[in-house]
């Protein structure tokens, strides 16, 4: 990747519904060139989809938390991730290194839909110990 392709990519991060046209007058190349670029990202995963952003409280969701996930250490941390990632609410799932083996992005209606998550959570034999942090503000998300 040159530093075009690293411009084009910013750029689509800001609004995936930018035209070709739109993106290449940002970035500073033809129409053509650019739509060359965009394809060739897409191919070759770079760019792998394009979606809407919600705002979660229009949508009812006004709980978001991070909720940390140990498994007994007998447990395959894939296999937990696969079936937590499963979850109703669960909108990310992440494998990590540190105190946590999994770490989880929960959205709920309100705190006792979170409270109804996390007691599945805790249910399931291959979970030790589960630990929330809940957000208060999102600063900046990118990805």
């Amino acid at each position: 990747m040159d530093d075009f392709d690293k411009k084009i990519v910013a750029v689509l991060q800001i609004n995936g519904r930018f035209t070709n046209q739109e993106v290449a007058q940002q970035v500073g190349l033809s129409h053509s060139s650019c739509s060359r670029r965009i394809s060739r990202l897409e191919k070759e995963g770079v760019i792998v989809g394009y979606r809407a952003l919600t705002d979660r409280h229009k949508l009812g969701l006004s709980v978001r938390a991070f909720c940390g996930v140990s498994r007994h250490s007998d447990i395959g941390w894939d296999g937990l991730a696969e079936k937590l990632s499963t979850l109703e609410g669960v909108v990310s799932v992440f494998a990590l290194s540190g105190d946590v083996d999994v770490m989880l992005e929960i959205v709920a209606s309100d705190m006792q839909a979170y409270s109804q998550i996390v007691q599945k959570i805790n249910k399931m034999s291959e979970v030790n110990a589960t630990s929330s942090s809940f957000v208060l503000e999102e600063v900046k998300t990118i990805f």
